[in-house]
Parts: C-alpha cells; sequence; structure tokens
C-alpha cells in the first residue's frame, strides 16, 4: 500500500509499546518479524605487528602525500594510532608487573572498580568495542582498564571461576594467568575500518595481521503503520513516542521523508479535483508532472516524477480513506 509507513525495531517490546501507543489513537499498526545477520569484524595481531603495520603505512602515506594539509592530517591520524598502542603497551606492563601470578584480580581495587561500571553501563565484559567509554567521569580509567582486560582475555590470560551457585554472581572470582613472554608479542584486536586503504590487504598479510568476521544471527521487527496514518501524523508526537525506543534512525528519517513527499501528493491531488476541475487520473497525472511544489517555509521545493501507475494507486487509497469518492476512473471531492 502507497500511503503505508514501516519502522525497524530492534526491540520487540518497543515495537509492542509503539503499536500500543498507535492503537489508543485510532490505528491498527502491523508487526512482522524479520531474521537477520550481522557481520561484526575486526582485526587481530600482536601488537607488536599492529604497531609496526601502522608505521610502515604512516610512512607509505607521507610519501604519497608528500606535504601539505593532507600530508598533516594524515600524520596526525597514524601517529595517533601509534601513540594508543603505546600507552596499550606502558598500561599493560604496569598492570602485569605489579600483580602475581595466579593473582585473584577479582577482588583487585581497579578490576573491581572496572567490572562496577561494566554492570552500571550494562556492557558483556567480553563484547568487542570500538572504544566507548563510560559516561559517569570514569572515561580514561575506564577505557584503559577495557584494553587491558580485553587483551588479557583474547590471550586467555583470565580464567573465570564460578561462584557457589555455579554461576558468575557476586562470589565468582577471576584468576590472572602471566605469560612468559614480552607483553608486545601478545595478541590484541583493533577495529577493523582503521585497517582501509589500496594497499591494505597486502599490508596485513606481510605483518600476519588477521581479519576475524563474527557473523551474528539478530532480529528486527518492522512495525507498519496504517494507511490513514501518513495523512495525519504528527511529527513532534511521534518524536515524544520513539524517544526511548531502539529504532532504527535510517528507516525512521525514511519514515518521516516519505510522510511529508506522500501528503504533498495527497494534498495536490485533492486541489487539482477541488478547484481544477480535474477529475481523471490522466488529468492529474499531467498536471502533477508539469509543475514543483514549493513548501510554506519559502526554502524547500519538491519537484515529482510519478508514474501514472503511482498516482493512480494514491488515488484508489485516497478513495479507501475517504478523503476523495470516485467511480470508475473520475473522481471528485
Amino acid at each position: 500500500m502507497i500511503f503505508e509507513e514501516t519502522l525497524v525495531f530492534y526491540n520487540p517490546s518497543d515495537a509492542e509499546n509503539f503499536m500500543r501507543q498507535l492503537f489508543a489513537q485510532g490505528y491498527r499498526a502491523k508487526m512482522k518479524k524479520i531474521n537477520t545477520l550481522v557481520n561484526e569484524a575486526h582485526c587481530k595481531a600482536k601488537i607488536s605487528d599492529l604497531k609496526l603495520y601502522f608505521a610502515d603505512v604512516l610512512k607509505d602515506a607521507k610519501d604519497d602525500a608528500g606535504n601539505g594539509e593532507v600530508a598533516e592530517e594524515v600524520s596526525e591520524t597514524y601517529s595517533s594510532i601509534i601513540a594508543d598502542i603505546d600507552t596499550v603497551i606502558a598500561d599493560l606492563k604496569e598492570f602485569l608487573s605489579a600483580r602475581d601470578d595466579c593473582a585473584v584480580i577479582s577482588d583487585d581495587p581497579d578490576v573491581k572498580r572496572f567490572l562496577e561500571i561494566m554492570k552500571k553501563e550494562g556492557m558483556a565484559e567480553n563484547a568487542p568495542t570500538d572504544g566507548a567509554a563510560a559516561s559517569d567521569g570514569n572515561d580514561d580509567f575506564f577505557s584503559r582498564m577495557l584494553r587491558i582486560m580485553l587483551v588479557l582475555n583474547d590471550n586467555g590470560m583470565i580464567e573465570d571461576l564460578a561462584g557457589k551457585d555455579g554461576d558468575n554472581g557476586e562470589d565468582a572470582e577471576k584468576i590472572l594467568h602471566k605469560k612468559d613472554i614480552p607483553v608486545e608479542d601478545l595478541i590484541m584486536s583493533m577495529p577493523s575500518d582503521l585497517f582501509l586503504g589500496g594497499n591494505s590487504q597486502k599490508n596485513r598479510r606481510e605483518h600476519n595481521i588477521k581479519t576475524v568476521v563474527n557473523v551474528v544471527s539478530g532480529a528486527e521487527y518492522h512495525v507498519t503503520t496504517p494507511i490513514e496514518y501518513s495523512i495525519s501524523a504528527n511529527f513532534d508526537k511521534l518524536d515524544r513516542m520513539v524517544a526511548d525506543y531502539d529504532i532504527d534512525p535510517a528507516s525512521y528519517t525514511k519514515m518521516k521523508e516519505n510522510i511529508v513527499a506522500k501528503t504533498i501528493i495527497a494534498k495536490n491531488i485533492l486541489a487539482c479535483i477541488k478547484n481544477g476541475g480535474k477529475t481523471t487520473v490522466d488529468e492529474i497525472y499531467e498536471v502533477m508532472n508539469s509543475a514543483s511544489v514549493d513548501l510554506s517555509s519559502g526554502t524547500d521545493e519538491f519537484m515529482f516524477d510519478l508514474s501514472r501507475e503511482f498516482i493512480a494507486a494514491v488515488m484508489s487509497e485516497m478513495k479507501v480513506m475517504g478523503i476523495i469518492k470516485g467511480k470508475g476512473n473520475r473522481f471528485r471531492v
């Protein structure tokens, strides 16, 4: 249906609540569950190989860019990545040198503080991250501890011992198992979007960097609004309705854009019938494709390139909604 719109939710409860809100306003929406696959990629290698990769990329980029603004930006970007890797190396060395092998690090003040932030933020402890930090003033501490814990986990250096109830409750323990290798030889993961460029694959292979793609199954919940909703939608109200829901922002933007465009089309069809005496699909098709529409703001203009079949479908749905009347190929208000 032309006037139907679909909004994508990632949480079934949010989708159901949205449908209830619409029902309370007199609209019956439909929901369909769509199974999806999401690819999450990251690159991993020895820390020393990662650092060498970015040092080589920095050198090549400088040689290609020469002097000027571009060279400066490229230099700053890769120099910052290399500095971050140096920080990870230093933090790991400090953390490991201050703790004994087989230490119960879940009792460690820094680890306890880190785990409390993780719990507060609702994050999965071993989940890949792009470096997002906590939002309570612990940003630097959290981000640095997160990278330490991720490296230790990636290298099998943390053993999780279940609590008395056989789960990861309050009495669960984390045991540190140190390795007799340099910190620089530990494996570390980094976001795959840092490894871009024309020679990225060749350079990664030369530096023993592996790309790991996690294919994760998931679900989307598509809520489709009835045709009459588009004509009467209030965006301020709609914004408030979805403010706390986990939705696909692109689908929400598209929904609002479609509502605006289709409402303009419907209003202009109505004006053609009311004021212009144009009553057939062919007559309205000619008018709609020979004129532009200025919005009241005076800053926006819509140009339409619509097929006759589309115009016919719009008018058919307007008839179903009771906006216009008609018989055969002739319509009236």
